[in-house]
């Protein structure tokens, strides 16, 4: 658990400074973190998460410019798959838990700053998921299938990289599981735009889906067996 409490921020601000790569290099993956500004090399403390932030008051050591506060709330939200693995009874395994938790984190937030979803992260999940997670090959294949035909047909409706991370997730998730999380955002994102519309009056928004994908697997992750079996809450 203590391991988990450590790696968990470290992955996410790992993966979210990649995601802001460019151009994308093997030889990046034996490299050390660099400033966002400068590119000088990070030293130890300042790659320690959460802390180093808080240290160094937001801002970075060497050429003193404002970090941006989302490493912060996505170091922060890395340490919750901890009180899941420790209070809920999960549906899928922690490993497969932990993939999908820490990579929909990163998207989620890179997906609110850009409206866009780094594509070569999504290529380091799906060979990630390939190889960690017991995979569900049938139901990717039809469920991809029937995600690009709606694309195709509501063209205007959703972006390219939201059908791309649902046909991975259809590979990773167990069919009930990932039938309720498409439901789930859905319903998360359609409350969204009610209450956003309401209150600025724009009926055309560009809203980022990927953030309610992220709250979709979460709440499906603590309600599962009430929302597939029934019964009482409490």
């Amino acid at each position: 658990m203590i391991i988990q409490l450590l790696l968990c921020p470290v992955l996410f601000s790992y993966l979210y400074q990649l995601s802001n790569v460019e151009k994308l290099k093997l030889n990046y993956f034996a490299s050390r973190s660099q400033c966002d500004y400068c590119k000088r090399r990070l030293n130890y403390f300042e790659i320690i998460p959460i802390l180093s932030f808080i240290y160094l008051k937001g801002k970075t050591n060497c050429c003193h410019n404002k970090l941006s506060a989302l490493y912060l709330i996505g170091e922060l939200l890395a340490l919750c798959p901890l009180l899941f693995l420790s209070y809920v009874n999960l549906p899928i395994d922690s490993t497969t838990f932990l993939t999908i938790y820490i990579f929909l984190l990163v998207f989620g937030i890179y997906d609110i700053k850009t409206l866009s979803l780094p594509l070569h992260l999504l290529f380091v999940f799906t060979i990630i998921s390939y190889f960690l997670v017991q995979g569900h090959l049938n139901h990717f294949i039809w469920m991809t299938t029937l995600l690009h035909i709606l694309y195709f047909s509501l063209r205007q409706g959703m972006g390219y990289g939201d059908i791309l991370l649902f046909s991975i997730l259809s590979y990773v998730l167990p069919y009930q599981a990932f039938v309720l999380t498409i439901l789930l955002t859905f319903i998360c994102a359609g409350i969204y735009a009610i209450v956003s519309v309401s209150i600025t009056h724009k009926l055309r928004q560009a809203i980022p889906l990927i953030p309610f994908i992220f709250i979709a697997f979460n709440l499906m992750m603590l309600f599962h067996q009430y929302l597939i079996f029934g019964g009482d809450f409490l």
